[in-house]
């Protein structure tokens, strides 16, 4: 994990905000943060259901609600 803090610090001068993610473990952490440092992409709590997938049924935001059936 500390590879990944480093590198979030890094690339946006920045901490992470471990304190939004305290309920998650650190693997779903590290992923989190992993994305957002090779997306180049500031931490958000869409990022966060987005990677660890603690989304709720009609929040996924993959772009397909926007087509018209």
């Amino acid at each position: 994990m500390y590879k990944w803090l480093i590198a979030y610090i890094a690339a946006f001068n920045e901490d992470f905000p471990v304190s939004d993610v305290a309920d998650l473990n650190e693997y779903e952490i590290c992923r989190i943060i992993q994305y957002c440092v090779e997306h180049n992409t500031k931490y958000s709590k869409e990022i966060a259901v987005a990677v660890v997938g603690q989304g709720k049924v009609g929040e996924s935001k993959t772009g397909a609600e926007n087509e018209e059936g």
